[in-house]
């Protein structure tokens, strides 16, 4: 997006009903087992990788504790939560649940008496959302110990949703909000020229996008307005649906539009 927000407009792009800062609420109950278990399959790997038995946690764009409550359920009793979330209210939310908690823009915020602290620091669909990438990333670092491993998941340019519908539709456009978006080169680039290094590089489900892509193009069609609101994330039967074409496509080996690449501080 040219030209970047500003600071100032940040409180304007996601303002307190912004969807992610309440998923643990409104998230359908018959969704939420199928998307736990997924993440569960994630928090195993992470457990491999982290070297340090009582590891600190760290959640960059925690919103409302979600994702943080999922590690505290299927990883290791020893580790330390924490999170870092823009919004006030969601921040709230996740200290509710026992987590620690700063509120704040992690781009401008001072974290140096968290420098070098964490084993393990999450920045999961938040890369896209930043104003410097490069320098998000070299942030992140920073509050990484030697060793310390940070997962990165984002939209990727790629996958059969992003070609059906790059031109206006794709639902990882998500404007205003994704400032940048990256493929595995440029971002493993990006990884490693500030101090990372590559573990592994992946597609991951991208069912959310397929949902949002449809959403979008039915709902710029007079016919297709009224079958668009039944087309969203809680609903069971379109989440099947697009689960079911991305099951497919990792069948076949083919990339998806969500990335997640895993990095360890050098």
């Amino acid at each position: 997006i040219q030209p970047r927000p500003t600071d100032a407009a940040m409180s304007t792009i996601y303002p307190s009903n912004y969807y992610a800062y309440n998923e643990g609420e409104t998230e359908s109950p018959i969704v939420k087992p199928f998307r736990d278990r997924v993440e569960s399959t994630k928090v195993k790997r992470y457990a491999d990788l982290v070297e340090r038995r009582e590891a600190h946690v760290l959640d960059i764009g925690c919103a409302d504790g979600r994702l943080l409550e999922i590690i505290q359920r299927f990883g290791p009793r020893t580790w330390k939560l924490a999170g870092l979330e823009l919004g006030e209210a969601a921040a709230q939310r996740a200290a509710e649940r026992g987590f620690e908690v700063r509120t704040g823009d992690f781009e401008s915020m001072d974290l140096d008496d968290w420098t070098d602290r964490f084993d393990l620091a999450l920045l999961h669909h938040v890369i896209e959302h930043t104003r410097a990438p490069r320098a998000s990333i070299r942030k992140a670092h920073s509050v990484l110990r030697r060793g310390g491993v940070l997962s990165v998941e984002t939209p990727e340019l790629a996958g059969w949703d992003y070609h059906l519908f790059q031109r206006r539709y794709w639902g990882a456009w998500h404007i205003p909000r994704h400032f940048y978006l990256f493929d595995r080169d440029t971002l493993s680039r990006l990884l490693e020229e500030e101090g990372f290094e590559v573990v592994s590089v992946k597609s991951i489900l991208s069912p959310a996008f397929w949902i949002h892509s449809v959403s979008n193009w039915l709902s710029d069609r007079r016919w297709g307005r009224p079958v668009a609101r039944y087309v969203h994330t809680q609903n069971l039967l379109v989440v099947g649906i697009a689960t079911s074409i991305e099951l497919l496509r990792h069948i076949l080996n083919r990339p998806s539009s969500n990335l997640q690449i895993l990095a360890r501080k050098v």
